[in-house]
């Protein structure tokens, strides 16, 4: 089934974004089958946007322009749009006037819409927090750019799933059905002028059995705070305790999703399709007896051609062109390899989350006596679990793992994925069970993959989006 649909740009500001937006759309929307609404809410700049836009898509059929009495805000301008200007078509897509559609996208997003029990779908972006291609960065201060997105999508996306199940769908890019519309309303006026209303509108239809999901094969580019003045922050902070207040569980369901619900191939997407300088690895020898005599070892076999970092004992140097990391217990950011030395069960579980390729180096008896707190944590037991996903090595043979590493980083994208699923599953288990036995410290859990989302806000891209909307702030507006 192939669904008309309603494309609504509720516009405000930043005119390059905007008509970047358009001309997308007039690209890649089949405006045989679906019509695009662009309502100007009365902006700063109203009257230039204004006769921007009208040159713009003067005589193209499907694009219809409407304008504001007054500013409305996000919420007002996308739900007069939806329930007054247009109330035809069978689904809706609310578009932010800062993203950029790309070949295929809404073709893609219907199909998931099309799926049992789908009520709201969303596309993959650079900048849409759980649904960002890549997800995380091994280079954490970098941007996710443009450029950097499209190459590493078009390699990834043919490997994920159609689509996945969000515990809410991000609201550049919201398509839903018409008649769930009909039924239960678009967006609360309580959120106004915008921020966590599509999170309400997800939620408030989940409770009629309705799923929200992600659209892996749709691209779609998001700026990100282009169109948006006031003070972001405060807003968003006063919106969610709202939406935390009506759904307590959010926070909670959010977490679980980056804990279970993505896969292993789109957490490490940048590494999968790996660019920039040498490849990270890093290693922990906090626990080693001769910390300074195996960083020798490591840095022998691996010192030339990647990068290296370490956690290492208090009073312990390493080597020349080492990085020494922190000495947080759960590292969340992303490195291609680790050297796990004789690892617990725990560190494996970690790892799982932490890097692509393993090499677990094993220093001493198969047995340790029962005076070692690693053996009685089940470190004699670690190389039978890593085994299948793990080149299980002595320090003499760290040579020959080097090799197995670079094998891992150079073969095939396809086998590198299932390779990865198939851990990522094994080791499902084993991290859920701490979750459950480690209830009382859900709290803790769910800090640390917020952490997650918080990083994804620290690059470039979104940085430059606070200020200027900072710099914008004449007047209350929206996204």
């Amino acid at each position: 089934m192939t669904r008309s649909t309603l494309v609504v740009v509720p516009v405000y500001g930043d005119l390059d974004s905007l008509l970047r937006c358009v001309d997308g759309l007039i690209e890649h929307l089949d405006t045989d089958r679906h019509r695009v609404l662009l309502v100007n809410d009365c902006g700063p700049d109203v009257d230039t946007i204004e006769r921007a836009l009208l040159d713009r898509i003067a005589d193209r059929p499907g694009f219809r322009y409407e304008r504001n009495d007054h500013n409305l805000g996000f919420v007002g301008t996308c739900n007069r749009a939806v329930l007054e200007l247009d109330t035809g078509a069978e689904a809706v897509l609310l578009l932010n006037s800062d993203a950029v559609p790309t070949a295929g996208f809404l073709d893609a997003m219907l199909a998931v819409l099309d799926e049992e029990r789908t009520g709201v779908v969303t596309a993959r972006s650079d900048n849409a927090t759980i649904a960002s291609i890549p997800y995380r960065l091994t280079n954490r201060g970098a941007a996710r750019t443009e450029a950097r997105t499209r190459a590493v999508w078009s390699e990834i996306a043919p490997l994920l799933p159609e689509s996945q199940v969000l515990p809410v769908a991000m609201g550049f890019c919201f398509l839903t059905r018409r008649e769930l519309i009909t039924e239960h309303g678009l967006f609360d006026e309580a959120f106004a002028p915008g921020y966590g209303e599509e999170n309400d509108y997800c939620l408030r239809i989940a409770a009629h059995g309705w799923l929200a999901k992600i659209a892996n094969r749709a691209l779609v580019l998001h700026a990100g705070g282009k169109s948006f003045a006031g003070n972001r922050s405060a807003l968003r902070a006063a919106h969610q305790r709202e939406l935390e207040r009506r759904y307590p569980f959010l926070p909670e369901a959010v977490a679980a999703y980056q804990r279970h619900g993505m896969t292993a191939t789109e957490r490490f997407a940048d590494v999968l399709v790996p660019a920039g300088p040498a490849a990270r690895l890093a290693v922990d020898l906090r626990h080693v007896e001769d910390a300074a005599g195996l960083a020798r070892q490591i840095d022998a076999a691996f010192g030339d051609g990647f990068s290296l970092e370490a956690r290492l004992p208090a009073g312990t140097s390493a080597p020349a062109g080492w990085a020494v990391t922190s000495d947080d217990p759960n590292p969340d950011d992303l490195v291609t390899a680790q050297i796990l030395v004789d690892p617990t069960p725990g560190d494996l579980v970690t790892a799982n989350r932490r890097a692509a390729v393993w090499v677990v180096v094993r220093t001493g008896s198969t047995t340790p006596p029962w005076s070692s707190a690693r053996y009685r944590a089940g470190a004699d037991r670690v190389a039978d679990l890593a085994r299948p996903f793990a080149d299980v090595v002595t320090p003499d043979e760290l040579e020959s793992a080097r090799e197995g590493v670079e094998n891992s980083m150079l073969a095939p994208l396809d086998g590198t994925s299932a390779h990865l699923e198939r851990r990522w599953a094994a080791f499902l288990p084993l991290e859920l069970a701490a979750v459950e036995v480690g209830a009382d410290d859900a709290s803790d859990e769910v800090a640390r993959l917020r952490r997650e989302l918080d990083e994804l806000r620290t690059s470039r891209s979104f940085r430059t989006g606070q200020a200027i909307a900072k710099v914008a702030s004449r007047l209350p507006g929206r996204r």
